[in-house]
């Protein structure tokens, strides 16, 4: 998708002076090559897309589209999964807090629910007396070392026989079937090692604890690296690998498990892996100023929009320039990127060594991931989403406004509190 500042200004025109830009296609093409690569050595693999990553609904309607399920870890992320028209039997329900009347419309509903700690067994226990003509599905999130892994607070430690007894716990529910085993790790490295070395564990547990017979399923979780461009890759002090590398470390384990076409459907839940690039934020540059040698841009968008998390990366920047001669203080450089919030974190990009003046537009790359679901409302309501297909640029979600922030609030102390002249002026507004 090329810009040209005078398609941003248009946007501009529609949305405002920042804005999100979805790209459709390359959303459906990075599903496709990844859930590719897995099937063709394992044919059983299957996608459970992470809602919490970037839970737009086009993104989340067309992963049901093309036979993926939906990855949940709420009753909030169930909900849309429900109302984007996921079937109940393709919804993954995992997280470490499950309410018991959520947990219990999932179960009877078909969900796959991975059950997390020993509360959640008690919980399945109470709704299988409860529900004894009802078929309960259920996983088993699993916690093992992992070499120079920090101890996950996660799933249930193999370690010991604290797996074999909830599993005894389970199986003695007439109406309950433990149908797989599920892991999820946060690393930093995201190795190739890594998941090799989770695939096999999972699968030696699978040998443990399903003697005979395989497991319906055996869902590695998610973490992989994303595509990136050259010089964001460089700021990792690891490698990055691709979607072929982390194909060959995991499917090949379960494949050589497996060698018949009987064994498990491998699950698999990328967020960022398969969103990060697909989305971009462009933002206008408002205003210039030098502050003790210091050059600084203010731009209308924060730091809170393409880096929630606050992590150190330098993203990758593309300045769109408004139609005219620069001067000497438009290129003066570097020049650092600022928001507009009022917090000195609030800086977009550090030392731009591009021309910037007011009036361009700042393109920032690879923001798919938990930008959309992580920005706070702080300061300003949250920028629209233009989505981008075949040529043509549609709304994904319109901006913000006040009313949609302040909407659960309850105003009537205050509005009673009004003089009278007030009262009478907001009734006219």
């Amino acid at each position: 998708m090329e810009l040209s500042w005078t398609t941003l200004r248009d946007l501009e025109g529609r949305h405002g002076a920042a804005f999100f830009l979805l790209d459709l296609d390359a959303f459906r093409a990075n599903y496709n090559e990844f859930l590719g690569a897995f099937r063709a050595i394992y044919p059983r693999s299957r996608i459970a897309y992470s809602y919490k990553t970037n839970y737009i609904p086009r993104l989340c309607r067309e992963v049901d589209r093309l036979g993926g399920y939906a990855e949940v870890v709420s009753a909030m992320e169930y909900d849309l999964a429900l109302r984007v028209g996921v079937d109940p039997t393709r919804i993954v329900f995992n997280g470490p807090y499950k309410r018991e009347d959520d947990l219990e419309r999932a179960l009877l509903a078909g969900s796959i629910v991975n059950i997390d700690a020993d509360y959640e067994v008690a919980l399945v226990e109470s709704i299988a007396r409860r529900q004894p003509q009802a078929r309960l599905t259920v996983g088993l999130r699993c916690n093992f070392a992992l070499d120079g892994i920090r101890p996950s607070r996660f799933g249930f430690d193999v370690e010991g026989d604290a797996l074999d007894a909830v599993l005894a716990r389970l199986r003695a529910i007439g109406n309950c079937l433990v149908a797989g085993l599920h892991c999820h790790f946060s690393t930093g490295a995201r190795s190739v090692q890594s998941y090799a070395e989770r695939t096999r564990r999972l699968l030696e547990l699978a040998a443990h604890c399903f003697k005979g017979q395989p497991p319906r399923f055996i869902n590695i979780g998610g973490g992989y690296f994303s595509k990136m461009s050259p010089a964001l890759r460089r700021q990792f002090a690891c490698p990055v690998p691709g979607y072929e590398e982390y194909a060959a470390a995991v499917a090949s384990e379960v494949a050589a498990a497996f060698p018949g076409a009987e064994g498990p459907e491998l699950i698999l839940e990328p967020g960022a892996a398969i969103t990060s690039d697909v989305m971009r934020f462009a933002a206008k540059v408002i205003g210039r100023k030098r502050v003790r040698g210091r050059e600084i841009a203010l731009v209308a968008g924060s730091v809170h929009n393409v880096k929630p998390t606050l992590h150190d990366k330098q993203l990758p920047l593309q300045v769109v320039g408004a139609p005219g001669e620069r001067t000497d203080a438009d290129v003066a450089h570097p020049v650092d990127l600022v928001g507009y919030t009022c917090m000195e974190h609030d800086c977009l990009y550090r030392d731009c060594r591009e021309a910037v003046r007011p009036g361009d537009f700042v393109v920032f790359e690879n923001v798919g991931a938990y930008t959309v679901v992580m920005k706070p409302p702080f300061i300003q309501p949250a920028p629209a989403i233009v989505a981008h297909e075949g040529g043509a640029f549609t709304v994904a979600r319109r901006a913000e406004r006040g009313d949609d922030l302040f909407a659960t609030y309850s105003f009537a102390e205050a509005e009673n509190a009004l003089p009278p002249t007030a009262r009478r002026a907001k009734a006219l507004a």
